[in-house]
């Protein structure tokens, strides 16, 4: 089950062409996975922010389309049932879900992945003081 402050369960997706992806091997990068092929057209254009935040996004669907970002299927439905049809997940680069939920758009995205990127694993900062 996906929550909050807990490590995403380490589910198997796929990519378009059937390769398995392990939702562990994407440790390393802030995660964001998305529903919306729109935001996802828009968060595309801001590639390069995402790589310069260190951050990689996906568009997650429950089957092939065509995608403006990286695709990766859900078979199973395991996160396309946890993440709101306009919303997004986020999860730092140890795979932990800061954000689940709606957004406002794109700017409201890349926020939450400069504050996961703020994040100190071995200090960890109150959230409250960065915002």
């Amino acid at each position: 089950m996906v929550a909050l402050r807990k490590p995403l369960p380490p589910y198997t997706l796929h990519t378009p062409g059937g390769q398995r992806v392990y939702l562990p091997d994407l440790k390393g990068k802030i995660l964001v996975l998305l529903r919306d092929p729109g935001t996802a057209q828009v968060l595309a254009q801001r590639k390069a922010e995402l790589a310069s935040l260190e951050a990689r996004a996906f568009l997650l669907a429950q089957e092939a389309r065509e995608s403006p970002l990286p695709l990766l299927v859900d078979r199973e439905e395991n996160l396309v049932r946890a993440i709101p049809e306009k919303g997004v997940l986020v999860a730092d680069p140890f795979l932990e879900v800061y954000h689940l939920g709606p957004v406002e758009g794109v700017e409201e995205i890349l926020d939450w992945v400069r504050f996961v990127g703020a994040q100190c694993p071995e200090c960890v900062l109150p959230e409250a003081e960065w915002l």
